[in-house]
């Protein structure tokens, strides 16, 4: 039995020296290390104040959440907590950046938030750019191929050659005949004189002879005011036979567009009888709001397409533009003129109008080969070096496309009314906002496909790549925490259990 007991302290005395050796305390510097992270761990966890997602300017104290005030006082959702940042990291971002990102607000996503995020980048580069201006148009008439044809001589109509408006007249082609006793009045006066001037001609006397002259002129010329042709004097002339009817012909070519007579009226001298419009040339009128004017200018080609022909497309240029603008509407009428041999274009028809003028002003690329550095594209160099920022050697890059503009596409660039904000992804899942000066909105085609774009004047360079899906996210968590993981892990990475335990918020907007 004493031997049993002895064992057993022996092995009791084992057991607590081994115990002693496990925890034994660690050194002093240890010891302060491990202080130092648990505090920094402790001060990283540290919540600064609650926010609501959808209202970053509604901030609750701890204190007031965990005494029952969870919910935003606007909407009502559920608000997430914001972490005070380590002050190690804040010094070490410091060091590592240069003085021009210290002002950037940088933005760390983890992998995960990434793709629930849904976010995509593409490098900016320079591409040939136009302004598409696009507007609803109404076919019109050819104001130049237009005539009226009107009676040169008081009388009845006893036919009509054309009874309807529609048909289509070649020059020359008849139109109505008219009977008029002035007329053959004015032809028997004509063959009196030419007869008298053949009587006289035997005479010597010289001023017979010229007022015999005179007279034939005067009744010639009568005849061709009223629209005789020299054919049918000549024929006159030859036949000595008074017409008691006149024929009156189409002065041009074209569609009768308007009938005024009919068959027995009886017309007066200056009457209109017909409109014939030449229908192989239209216009296209378009109004350009004042906004768009500097972009529009004569000559310049326009595409149209009706909703009559589904697919097809018609061209003009534009010919003229009002000097006047429209104090209703702030627009400026375009006239554009539009072939139309096959007069399929019909004067009243609506048609879509698209001028595009192509934009020669923004940032050009260089016409001859640079270098450039791949980490930090706004290093150029004319010949091979170190890129003075991060020391990596400079890739040679090709001429810009002649006529090529530094562009941005369209949904990168968040307007916040008194600046525009572009985030760049400087490193996969590292973003910082940068504000940037743009032009006008712009279009190219990229692989066929049109797309939107802005014009660069100032704070992007080639090769950037800038942030196209999710920046509204990103800017969103920005301005509420300036570092979106604690964000995203509140409102994007949430677990399970969590929402079961706590419902959505019903949202009372």
């Amino acid at each position: 039995m004493k031997k049993y007991k002895n064992f057993l302290f022996i092995t009791l005395g084992l057991v607590v020296v081994v115990l002693f050796l496990v925890f034994y305390p660690r050194s002093e510097q240890e010891a302060e290390k491990g202080d130092k992270t648990a505090e920094t761990m402790k001060h990283e966890k540290e919540i600064l104040y609650y926010t609501c997602g959808m209202h970053p300017s509604v901030r609750i104290n701890p204190e007031d959440f965990e005494a029952g005030n969870k919910n935003c006082p606007i909407c009502n959702m559920e608000c997430i907590p914001v972490y005070k940042e380590a002050k190690s990291m804040e010094a070490g971002g410091q060091e590592e950046h240069g003085e021009h990102e210290k002002e950037e607000a940088q933005i760390r996503l983890s992998p995960r938030a990434q793709t629930l995020a849904g976010v995509k980048s593409e490098a900016i580069g320079f591409l040939p750019l136009f302004k598409e201006i696009n507007t609803v148009g109404q076919m019109d008439f050819d104001e130049r191929r237009m005539a009226s044809v009107a009676a040169w001589i008081s009388g009845r109509v006893d036919k009509l050659f054309v009874n309807f408006t529609g048909v289509e007249v070649k020059k020359g082609a008849p139109l109505v005949l008219i009977y008029s006793p002035e007329l053959v009045t004015t032809q028997e006066e004509y063959l009196l004189a030419i007869e008298t001037l053949e009587k006289v001609k035997q005479s010597r006397n010289e001023e017979t002879i010229e007022g015999a002259q005179s007279l034939v002129r005067a009744a010639k010329r009568r005849l061709l005011l009223w629209g005789i042709s020299e054919q049918q004097i000549n024929e006159l002339m030859q036949k000595k036979e008074t017409s008691t009817h006149m024929t009156i012909q189409a002065p041009i070519g074209g569609t009768v567009i308007q009938k005024n007579v009919i068959e027995g009226q009886y017309v007066k001298e200056g009457e209109n009888l017909y409109q014939i419009a030449d229908l192989s040339h239209l216009w296209a009128l378009g109004n350009v709001y004042e906004y768009e004017m500097i972009w529009v200018k004569p000559g310049q080609t326009v595409k149209l397409r009706s909703t009559a022909y589904s697919g097809e497309e018609f061209e003009g240029k534009i010919s003229f533009i009002d000097p006047y603008l429209d104090p209703k509407t702030r627009s400026v009428k375009v006239r554009v003129d539009v072939p139309n041999p096959q007069n399929r274009l019909k004067p009243g028809m609506y048609v879509n109008v698209a001028i595009n003028s192509q934009i020669l002003e923004g940032i050009r690329g260089s016409e001859k080969p640079v270098y450039i550095c791949p980490m930090c594209p706004e290093v150029v160099s004319d010949k091979p070096a170190s890129c003075p920022e991060c020391g990596m050697d400079l890739v040679k890059k090709g001429a810009a496309p002649s006529g090529a503009i530094l562009a941005v596409p369209k949904e990168a660039v968040l307007d916040t009314g008194l600046k525009k904000l572009v985030y760049i992804e400087k490193e996969k899942g590292m973003y910082v906002a940068r504000e940037v000066e743009i032009g006008p909105e712009a279009t190219a085609f990229i692989d066929g496909t049109k797309q939107r774009f802005y014009v660069i004047q100032a704070g992007l360079s080639e090769g950037m790549k800038v942030v196209t899906q999710a920046n509204f996210l990103i800017d969103s968590q920005s301005q509420i925490t300036g570092q979106a993981e604690a964000i995203y892990s509140g409102a994007l990475e949430r677990n399970e259990k969590d929402k079961k335990k706590t419902p959505p918020a019903k949202h009372i907007h």
